[in-house]
């Protein structure tokens, strides 16, 4: 046995091999229980700025920004806690003193053990300061400004007042951000060329005082971006007009000779509304109270989006009596339509005093006979009994002339 022992130990691969076993053998008791302490490096410690916050919290100051965030943090230890340390295991966070108000302020970082390991030492840290900004958060709302400057219209065309969508932005960020804003302003590219109304999501810049751009890091806008509208309007020249209304069935309005201030405006409007458009009506005129010679006076209402290039605010006509006549007759050709049953007595007899207005050749040579009055059972109420009602007039014999006013006849059912 001695022989064959004696061999194994001449062979030069056993002996390596018993070597390398006793050295990593003897580096383990050496570990273990000869040099146990170990210093290593923890990560991305974070800096805590809520622990220890009431020091600029009471002055109403927040934490604004900071020249970093987290730190690697060296420590040592035995090796069987070293080695199971996180950053979970160390609370970093600065010693803040000296503060008098918003401002950069440098902190000295100090550190302290959060969990039940503690039989570790801190060493350093790789940043010994943290420089913190300190400021009060405000909120301010801004009206929208837009910048169209580079929207690019066709010729035939202009833009009018563009709007925004939302009209203002709330603004919210350290103090003396906020103070710094003087303009919101929405802008927007189109590489189009524009020919009728357009709605273009536009972001928002910020500029201060002089016209600089305001860094938006440290803000934060109630929306991200708003929308433009651009209203495509087109230039028209539109005939005035004024119309009536309680116009009798038959009678020609043609014969009634307007003068206006104005016979024609030129309106800017929705593109494309432009094309359809042949006229302006400003007003009417009630025929049953016609009064020749009297000034109409109508204010210029504009549809939503016009407006106008004349600087007109009010348009008023006069309908010439020079080619009217007036004439008050008694009317007694009273018809009464579609009464099948025959029920409906007429009271009255004679309308008096009925005024007719018209052409001067047609009044002249109208008589009583020519107007008649006209009664529809139709739309007479069911009611039984005596009852007054509005009649209608017919003047066959011409459509130059009308009955001016409201006339009632009394009945029975």
């Amino acid at each position: 046995m001695n022989n064959r022992l004696s061999k194994l130990l001449d062979d030069s691969r056993i002996l390596w091999l018993i070597s390398i076993l006793m050295a990593i053998t003897l580096w383990g008791y050496v570990v273990v229980f000869v040099n146990n302490e170990h210093t290593t490096t923890i990560h991305d410690v974070p800096i805590n700025m809520q622990y220890r916050a009431s020091a600029y919290q009471s002055m109403g100051l927040d934490v604004i920004e900071m020249n970093i965030t987290s730190v690697d943090v060296s420590v040592t230890g035995p090796r069987s806690v070293t080695g199971d340390l996180t950053a979970d295991d160390i609370i970093v966070y600065p010693s803040i003193t000296g503060i008098d108000g918003p401002g950069s302020y440098t902190f000295v970082l100090t550190s302290d053990k959060t969990s039940n390991i503690s039989n570790f030492t801190i060493n350093s840290y790789s940043h010994d300061n943290v420089v913190v900004r300190l400021d009060r958060l405000t909120s301010k709302e801004f009206p929208v400004e837009v910048d169209i400057s580079s929207i690019v219209v066709d010729s035939d065309y202009m833009a009018d007042r563009p709007t925004t969508n939302p009209s203002t932005v709330t603004i919210t960020g350290p103090e003396y951000k906020i103070n710094s804003i003087d303009r919101v302003v929405a802008a927007t590219i189109t590489t189009e060329t524009l020919s009728q109304t357009a709605v273009l999501p536009s972001k928002i810049s910020l500029y201060d005082e002089n016209g600089g751009l305001i860094d938006d890091k440290l803000l934060s806008m109630n929306v991200a971006e708003v929308d433009i509208t651009i209203p495509i309007m087109k230039e028209v020249t539109l005939p005035v007009k004024v119309e009536y209304v309680n116009v009798p069935a038959g009678f020609d309005t043609g014969i009634l000779h307007q003068s206006l201030s104005a016979k024609e405006i030129r309106l800017s409007v929705p593109s494309q509304a432009a094309s359809s458009l042949t006229d302006f009506v400003v007003g009417y005129i009630d025929l049953s109270t016609l009064k020749t010679g009297e000034k109409y006076v109508f204010d210029l209402k504009l549809p939503t989006g016009y407006r106008s290039l004349d600087e007109v605010t009010q348009i008023s006509a006069v309908i010439s009596g020079d080619n009217l006549a007036e004439k008050v007759i008694n009317v007694s050709e009273i018809k009464i339509l579609n009464d099948a049953d025959g029920d409906i007595q007429l009271l009255t007899k004679v309308i008096n005093n009925v005024s007719v207005i018209g052409e001067k050749s047609a009044v002249e040579k109208l008589s009583a006979g020519g107007v008649i009055a006209q009664i529809d059972a139709a739309t007479l109420t069911a009611a039984q009994g005596q009852q007054s009602v509005e009649v209608d007039f017919i003047i066959p014999s011409t459509n130059a002339a009308y009955v001016k006013g409201a006339y009632t006849v009394n009945i029975k059912k």
